[in-house]
């Protein structure tokens, strides 16, 4: 917009309504009916669409969080060893890994978490935490229980 005195700049109340209008109806594209070529009920449709997405955004960050969780306690029960033991007994440490990578490494690199596992269940006893360190379940057969062939090359 071109302002060619002052008096229409103090005027003026921002962008130009069309702008704004083309905005939503663009956000709108992909609407039935008309919701999609309805100015006043495309505005009302975008803004409740972005408080669901920006919701779902939380929720979506809420669930990998938890589900990173259950991995790593599954791969810790595996080894005989309490989530929470584990997790503070890397903290003390000085190891940071972030519950992605451990919930990677215990899904992808099993020897790795394996080893991991190991460090912990010494740093544990050395901490005076062996009362922490579980008991292998009866009747359960665990990947650690297994003895993996080798490859020869």
């Amino acid at each position: 917009m071109v302002f060619l005195t002052p008096l229409n700049l103090i005027r003026s109340r921002g962008p130009d309504k069309a702008w704004r209008k083309r905005m939503y109806l663009r956000m709108s594209w992909s609407y039935y009916g008309r919701k999609r070529h309805c100015f006043s009920i495309a505005v009302r449709s975008v803004r409740k669409a972005m408080m669901y997405s920006t919701k779902a955004k939380y929720e979506k960050k809420k669930a990998f969080q938890k589900m990173w969780r259950l991995r790593i306690g599954a791969a810790c029960s595996e080894h005989n060893l309490d989530y929470y033991t584990f997790m503070r007994t890397l903290a003390e440490s000085n190891i940071a890994l972030n519950r992605k990578v451990l919930a990677d490494l215990a899904i992808y690199e099993p020897r790795t978490f394996q080893s991991l596992t190991i460090f912990v269940k010494q740093r544990a006893e050395e901490m005076g935490l062996s009362d922490a360190l579980k008991q292998p379940p009866k009747h359960v057969m665990t990947r650690a229980m297994l003895k993996l062939p080798t490859i020869s090359t």
